[in-house]
């Protein structure tokens, strides 16, 4: 019924509230409008939410421990082995002293997400709790891409390229470039379904679009040249 409520924009403010102050666990249908304890944005730039609020650094960036959650979303979030992270962010620390700073960042990052729950360390093996912490990239790739019905909620939702900061990290490349396949993909096809119900201009923003992300990708360009045909 809560979930209802939110996607239908029914009284939000006390939903929210009520689901806060009981500690409500989100259902498995719950969608992106879920007042998530904690919200990732990774497309386009990275941001976190705790508790509806953005986390803002008066003092030093803690960059350690915001890469570590980047890590962690960027390798799958689930069961990371302890030895991949510490590969991946002290590969040039000796073994024990890279054990140390993971689990040292693990503790930092559970108290700037304000909560333990969200970050599982267990048989050796790292995780994010996925009913404590939304990110937007699970989101697209996990949930609205499997739904044809909301492609274009997930093509909405990819708001640029995956970690741009972190460009130069080996650990994010495999993801950043899935996560970009699949856009271009699931945008091709929105923007062929367009052409087919006769809507040349609508489609041209979204081949447009599709050029902007990706210059080299031809099928975008053809469907522009389609659709000026047409017009």
């Amino acid at each position: 019924m809560f979930c209802l409520a939110l996607e239908e924009g029914i009284a939000v403010d006390l939903v929210t509230e009520l689901i806060r102050m009981f500690r409500l666990r989100p259902p498995q249908e719950a969608t992106d409008t879920w007042p998530w304890p904690v919200r990732i944005s990774t497309f386009g730039r990275f941001a976190v939410q705790v508790s509806g609020e953005k986390l803002e650094f008066s003092r030093k960036l803690p960059r350690k421990t915001l890469l570590l959650l980047k890590a962690i979303v960027s390798l799958g979030g689930q069961d990371i082995p302890e030895q991949m992270l510490c590969d991946a962010l002290w590969g040039d620390e000796e073994g024990d002293a890279a054990r140390n700073a993971l689990s040292v960042s693990i503790s930092r990052l559970r108290k700037l997400l304000g909560t333990n729950d969200a970050v599982q360390q267990q048989g050796g093996k790292v995780s994010l709790d996925r009913e404590v912490c939304w990110v937007d990239a699970w989101c697209f790739e996990n949930r609205l891409l499997a739904e044809p019905s909301r492609l274009t909620q997930a093509l909405g939702l990819y708001g640029g390229t995956f970690l741009p900061e972190d460009q130069g990290e080996a650990w994010s490349v495999a993801t950043r470039e899935r996560l970009r396949g699949k856009f271009i993909h699931a945008l091709s096809s929105y923007g062929q379904e367009l052409e087919k119900e006769a809507s040349p201009d609508a489609a041209i923003q979204c081949y447009q679009r599709g050029v902007d992300a990706d210059p080299i990708v031809e099928e975008f360009h053809v469907g522009l040249m389609r659709c000026a045909l047409r017009r």
